[in-house]
């Protein structure tokens, strides 16, 4: 099949799969040559019922193993746990915690089409599990042609997420009140998301399409790290190691601008993504990928480049935080730039199965760098 025929619907169809299919997949993942390591098997199953209604299940289990950085008490050892008792300034140390987990995630989408305008609904369930995090998300989306050739679309949808993340008492004292118990050993907080978004969609020629789309997010509750540490009241007889503190609330709006057309058997893709919240983060996210299409097998490549201003509650440096009520040394809330190059090849070894070979390179230029790659196959039944 040529790819310019396909680039009219790829960005109006949930999945271009046009038959019953079911896939594995095995992902690899090395964060700073080893610091953290995650393997990820996952399975993938797509089923048609009829010509009007579609599912799709995906499963994978996560296995990571590695180390953190965050600020800790060397005379106590590299360990998440706060220190008791008198810290000293040269015992101040910023290093990896290491850490280990599990997380098992299942998701589920069912896909409506209307029989006569062939407009869509989508409803979707996800879980994760960890063994200190839960979180179940609600979806549902609603995708309506707005002429009989299918030329322009709207979409819109919102999702709600709750999550109930595992905070040891160890790591955050405050957190186990007189609720918990002066002896519990944990307690479970909450957090909320809800997400909205509506977009628009434009068929310009034979080859090309374009769409721009808004969106908003909603966050409320326990929305800190429990793992990650500040340093206060450096060079006073007040030092200490505290807990990271951000803000119980984080209300954030963007768009998405994306266009795409294909030319003969290879197809383009470039995406620009703007993003603000009110924890001071504005990012900007520029995305280009190219596809082409062989005898008997695809080849893409991409490349995205992301920048963001700091949240501004945000220090890397140990003797900036005194008595604010929001802190934290989390690098994701810095400002940086990020660099993500990706490559993928799919055989098609004959009508029914085909293999996939996939793999990328990220680079954070002041803080990490992480390759991956992965292989699977999908089988059409």
């Amino acid at each position: 099949m040529q790819l310019k025929s396909i680039a009219l619907s790829a960005l109006l169809v949930a999945s271009l799969e046009a038959v019953d299919s079911v896939g594995v997949h095995y992902m690899y993942y090395d964060e700073d040559s080893a610091r953290t390591i995650v393997k990820s098997p996952s399975f993938s199953l797509h089923k048609e019922i009829g010509l009007d209604y579609d599912i799709d299940i995906h499963i994978t289990h996560d296995t990571v193993s590695g180390a953190s950085p965050t600020y800790y008490d060397a005379a106590s050892g590299a360990s998440a746990r706060l220190p008791e008792g008198i810290v000293y300034p040269q015992d101040i140390v910023y290093g990896d915690i290491p850490y280990e987990d599990h997380r098992t995630a299942f998701s589920l989408s069912i896909t409506k089409r209307s029989p006569v305008t062939r407009d869509e609904m989508k409803f979707g369930y996800s879980y994760s599990n960890e063994e200190d995090y839960l979180s179940q998300e609600l979806s549902f989306g609603m995708l309506h042609y707005l002429d009989a050739s299918k030329n322009s679309s709207i979409g819109y949808g919102v999702s709600y997420q709750r999550n109930k993340p595992k905070i040891y008492c160890f790591l955050d004292p405050n957190e186990c009140d007189a609720i918990s118990g002066a002896s519990a050993m944990s307690v479970t907080k909450r957090s909320e998301a809800i997400n909205l978004f509506w977009g628009y969609t434009q068929i310009l020629s034979q080859t090309s399409l374009a769409r721009a789309s808004i969106f908003a997010i909603f966050e409320n509750g326990y929305l800190s790290n429990p793992y990650m540490r500040v340093v206060r009241n450096y060079g006073t007889f007040d030092l200490s190691i505290t807990p990271e503190k951000k803000p119980s609330k984080r209300n954030a709006i963007g768009f998405v601008l994306e266009y795409k057309e294909a030319f003969e058997e290879v197809m383009t893709n470039v995406s620009y993504r703007f993003y603000s919240d009110d924890w001071s983060i504005v990012s900007h996210t520029l995305d280009c990928s190219l596809t082409k299409e062989f005898a008997k097998s695809d080849a893409s490549v991409g490349i995205r480049y992301y920048n963001q201003s700091r949240a501004f509650f945000y220090s890397a440096l140990k003797d900036y935080f005194t008595t604010q009520r929001y802190a934290s040394s989390d690098r994701r809330m810095a400002s940086f730039d990020s660099w993500n190059v990706r490559l993928c090849w799919s055989y098609h070894y004959n009508k029914r199965i085909t293999f996939d070979i996939d793999g990328g390179y990220y680079l954070q230029p002041r803080y990490y760098h992480s390759l991956y790659s992965g292989i699977g196959v999908r089988y059409r039944f």
